[in-house]
């Protein structure tokens, strides 16, 4: 018994094996093949191996059937959930749940979303409604099941299944046929993910690649094509048209179907990751993308004693507050954007990501060789599951099609092989049931030997980075073969070897002269400054520009001159490049920054302000600054160069000061006295509320008679317009909670406050500043405005007088579907028709009423100033510096909490009214209380 059991595991074991100059790696084959088996339990996959082992029909584990060579354990997954498809009726009521606050749709077969094309959670045949969205990903992996087996009798079996899919997408979640789909729990990362019936950008990838694939298939099996190519036609126009941010490179990640119809802008890695998987955006789009990756998703060193420094793992995304599923470490997540790299060909950042992730999983967690769902490094979860089918499925899918690069395409008989190799490596090779694959490198020679063992015999399209200037000979065993440039290729030369059919293939390349040329990345420039690129040994043949940063571009040769006007930022240009027998797009990334800034230090002294300035340019910077108007102090900065400004009290304020520096690019210092805003300024607002104000300088404004409710009030309202008409997920009725939590909500209880205000009906900050508020619990004590019909979209309050800053108390809801975004805001109109607006942003300036946000330095960041809040119940005020906050770091307040916020002004200008707005949907945005220092 021992004997056979020892036998089966070495069998498994050595399934897929890989050899590489990285001991660290050389394990992975092992582990994966156990952890593929381990999820695999006749006649599906399941979710997990240990934790969550019930079977789904979507998330990623399936994928280990085909790239781990199980192809008859796929084709028996994908047959028995065909048999789960509901069939009827064709179609049903939108009904969403009224006992789950319509925060999800009616589980009840035969409503919209259980109709034909919908796919059970169970195989053979058990067809129960159940609230995810598996459809997608199960479809996606029969689609890659048909290019690596390229089974015409199998796709004749599934043609009707393909056929009610997309057809049940296009129904439910397409509703307008815009060619912009909805996404109903979609993807792993769905609890909590919730689009009230908008324009998604993941879901609308998965079905552009769906209708696509669709096409080819139908022209192979005697099918209609054109409705196919039509669809995908659509969509990819729509989502390049609607939800591309041209401006900024990325892909937003929706679009709101009601209210102000907004788009989201900041993506989560899912949108980076699905639509490159997917093949929607071209080559240009994709590496911009992958930029954003780069710059403002949070990035996490991977530390331990021994360990080199520079490993890394990612958040899914930057959103709050914390929200499971929609703000975590998770390796499956990051191993599909490893992949996402290497289809980019990003091959050296995507094997660091790579490597990162598996150390911290395999060596670095709490169990040894582990493929885990939630990392150690999840500031909320921590390491959660062993060997989830996730990951699993995605370590899978990233070793064989991204490190190795193995793409069949058994439908059009080709087998590309892209190679992800890092540059450094002079070996490598991966043998699976499929193909044996092995690479040297060794004095110029580089040879790939490649044994492929698929069903179907196709082509070999190999595709390699260059490793030199020239190419003195290709031989193909031993015969001498052709290549091409690929003209496509960015970051480094690449050239592709076309050969047909052979059952082994010996590729000998011998290169020669210097290598490719680079670009720095991430340089820095001020705005105006100008830019000059020259490369040693490449010639600038062309640009491509599509952010729009350049002017006055000239192009000779080496070179290349430009001025540097974009917004900024980072920002990202190609330069087509040629060098030797090659040709490719070399990627110009900047940061482009203002010549001077003005940075917040972040702690403040008691009773003084201080400030950083930098001068990013290459000329002398002479200026002066001033706070809040006043205050002329002069400034000489060389060039780039910086210095730390310590300003005394004098003409400061408790909270927000406005700090310009005006100054000129030429020397001389300027005058002390005159006119000296029409020069070139910058502005920042840094904030101390360890700051005392004397009392009589402010003065409260009486606005009892525009309040229109009780803050209590805020989440025992019923929000129910507007709303979808589509199947959807949404937030629930309440105000508070999302789908998966749909009967979520906290009590407010504003009984500290009301006892705080007295009989005088004000309270005081510590700071000195008081605020005019209501005692009596029977009448109503804020003004709220939102997007929902239950309050005004915005109001307005009267002012006169002339004043030199305002402050606010506030409170309002958001939430995590509401992050990185303006959520409202406050206006403060002059009667000079001018105005200044303090916008209310997740999570900088805008707090959730029932909790503060968790901010941890790495996944969690406001970057912005922890505001005062004022806890209601209690009517404790826990003020933003020193360590008082951190009790409430990201914890639920009991009661909940009103926000101080403030604001500067002109002091000269007489006021005319103040105008409080909501512009995110499914936020409340109040306004408790004015003061105004006079």
């Amino acid at each position: 018994v021992f004997s056979k059991a020892e036998a089966a595991r070495k069998l498994l074991a050595e399934r897929i094996q890989v050899i590489t100059p990285d001991p660290y790696i050389n394990t992975v084959g092992a582990a994966l093949s156990v952890a593929a088996d381990a999820i695999w339990e006749e006649p599906s996959y399941l979710h997990g191996s240990i934790g969550w082992r019930i079977r789904l029909n979507g998330w990623r584990g399936p994928y280990t059937g085909d790239v781990l060579g199980w192809h008859d354990r796929a084709r028996m997954h994908f047959r028995s959930y065909a048999l789960s498809q509901v069939t009827a009726p064709d179609s049903g009521k939108v009904i969403a749940d009224t006992a789950l606050h319509l925060a999800r749709q009616l589980e009840q077969m035969g409503t919209a979303v259980f109709s034909s094309g919908y796919i059970s959670r169970n195989p053979g045949g058990d067809q129960r409604p159940h609230h995810y969205d598996m459809n997608l990903v199960y479809m996606d992996e029969l689609l890659w099941h048909f290019r690596w087996t390229g089974d015409i009798a199998f796709i004749k079996e599934m043609w009707p299944v393909i056929k009610r899919h997309l057809a049940w997408e296009k129904r439910n979640f397409d509703t307008d046929n815009n060619g912009l789909y909805d996404a109903y729990a979609a993807i792993w990362a769905s609890d909590g993910l919730e689009y009230s019936g908008g324009s998604v950008t993941h879901s609308s990838a998965y079905n552009y690649r769906a209708n696509k694939m669709a096409a080819e298939l139908a022209v192979l099996i005697g099918e209609d094509p054109e409705p196919y190519r039509a669809e995908a036609a659509k969509i990819i126009a729509a989502v390049n048209h609607t939800l591309w941010m041209a401006d900024k490179g990325w892909y937003a990640e929706f679009k709101d179907a009601s209210g102000l119809q907004l788009l989201h802008p900041t993506a989560a890695l899912w949108t980076v990751y699905h639509n490159i998987d997917s093949e929607l955006p071209d080559a240009f789009k994709a590496y911009q993308t992958l930029q954003y990756v780069d710059n403002h998703i949070p990035h996490i060193p991977v530390r331990a004693k021994g360990l080199a420094e520079g490993y890394y793992t990612l958040s899914t995304s930057n959103w709050m507050p914390y929200t499971w599923s929609l703000n975590n470490v998770a390796l499956a997540e990051i191993m599909h954007t490893t992949l996402a790299n290497w289809q980019t060909g990003r091959n050296e950042e995507a094997f660091l990501l790579w490597k990162s992730a598996l150390l911290e999983s395999m060596y670095l967690g709490g169990s040894a060789g582990n493929f885990q769902q939630i990392s150690t490094y999840d500031a909320i979860r921590g390491e959660a599951y062993r060997d989830f089918a996730d990951p699993i499925g995605m370590t899978a899918r990233s070793l064989v099609q991204g490190l190795f690069g193995i793409l069949p395409d058994a439908l059009n008989k080709e087998l590309t092989i892209k190679p992800g190799l890092p540059a450094a490596w002079k070996h490598a090779s991966l043998r699976t049931p499929d193909i044996s694959f092995a690479f040297t490198r060794m004095e110029g020679t580089d040879t790939y030997t490649i044994m492929p063992s698929f069903q179907t015999k196709m082509r070999l399209s190999l595709l390699v980075k260059v490793n030199g200037s020239r190419i003195a000979s290709v031989l193909v065993n031993g015969k001498k073969a052709v290549w091409q440039n690929v003209d496509s290729a960015i970051g480094s030369p690449m050239i592709r070897i076309s050969v047909g059919m052979a059952d082994k293939y010996k590729v000998k390349i011998v290169w020669q002269g210097l290598q490719p040329d680079t670009l720095s990345l991430k340089r820095s420039i001020a705005k105006g400054s100008p830019l000059a690129i020259r490369l040693p040994n490449a010639t600038v043949k062309e640009l491509y520009d599509p952010q729009q940063w350049m002017r006055s571009v000239q192009i000779h040769g080496h070179e290349l001159s430009s001025a540097v006007t974009g917004d900024t930022g980072i920002r990202t240009a190609f330069l087509k490049i040629n060098q030797g027998q090659f040709t490719w797009w070399q990627p110009l990334i900047i940061n482009i920054k203002e010549a001077v800034e003005i940075v917040d230090p972040g702690e403040q002294e008691k009773n003084s302000l201080q400030c950083i300035l930098k001068n990013n340019s290459s000329r002398s910077i002479t200026g002066r600054l001033t706070v809040n108007g006043n205050i002329n102090i002069p400034v000489v900065l060389p060039s780039f160069s910086s210095q730390k400004i310590i300003l005394a009290p004098d003409n400061m304020l408790p909270g927000t000061n406005e700090v310009v520096c005006y100054y000129k690019n030429t020397p001389g210092h300027l005058p002390v006295t005159g006119n000296i805003t029409t020069l070139e300024h910058t502005k920042a607002m840094i904030s101390n509320w360890n700051m005392t104000v004397q009392s009589g300088l402010l003065e409260t404004v009486d606005i009892t008679k525009y309040f229109n409710d009780k803050v209590t009030h805020i989440f025992t309202n019923t929000y129910l317009s507007p709303r979808p008409v589509t199947a959807t997920l949404q937030l629930p009725t309440q105000g508070i909670g999302e789908w998966t939590h749909p009967l979520l909500t906290a009590m407010i209880d504003d009984s500290g406050l009301r006892k705080m205000a007295g009989d005088k009906d004000r309270f005081s900050l510590p700071e000195g500043i008081s605020f005019q508020t209501p005692s009596d619990t029977a009448r109503p004590n804020i003004l709220f405005t939102s997007q929902w019909d239950n309050y005004p979209k915005e109001a307005a309050i009267p002012l006169t007088g002339k004043a030199t800053h305002a402050y606010f108390l506030m409170a309002g809801s958001t939430n995590t579907m509401q992050s990185r975004m303006t959520n409202g805001a406050v206006i403060i109109s002059y009667m000079d028709n001018t105005s200044d607006t303090l916008l209310l942003n997740n999570p900088g300036s805008w707090w959730p009423i029932e909790q503060d946000y968790y901010e941890d330095g790495y996944a969690f960041t406001l970057n912005a100033p922890r505001p005062v809040r004022v806890h209601l119940k209690t009517g404790e005020i826990v003020t933003g510096t020193g360590g008082d906050f951190q009790k409430y770091n990201g914890k639920m307040i009991d009661g909940g909490a009103a926000t101080v916020l403030d604001m500067p002004l002109v002091k000269y200008k007489e006021l005319k009214e103040l105008k409080l707005q909501a512009i995110a949907n499914e936020v409340v945005i109040g306004l408790m209380s004015i003061t105004l220092m006079r």
